[in-house]
């Protein structure tokens, strides 16, 4: 059964989102995570889900971790732009 990335994405984010904007990355949005998540340009695993995305609008990439279905952080990755650069 295919799962449905966008409402993985929904649910990662609705299940830490008070905590969350609480938190020290409030310069992300969460419209960039839910995206990060459902779509994103590269992925890893570090002991949890690693989603990477870059997000035109600013012109960097983020990195969300979300772990048993819960969002961890999101945040400006200075990194993977010199890793992955500009997607085209």
């Amino acid at each position: 059964m295919a799962v449905d990335r966008w409402r993985y994405a929904a649910l990662a984010v609705a299940n830490a989102l008070d905590y969350y904007h609480e938190g020290r990355h409030q310069d992300v949005e969460e419209e960039w995570i839910i995206r990060a998540i459902a779509e994103p340009d590269h992925t890893d695993f570090d002991g949890a889900d690693l989603y990477f995305s870059y997000v035109s609008e600013i012109g960097k990439w983020i990195r969300v971790v979300v772990s048993e279905d819960r969002l961890l952080t999101g945040y400006i990755d200075r990194r993977a732009m010199k890793w992955w650069g500009i997607p085209e």
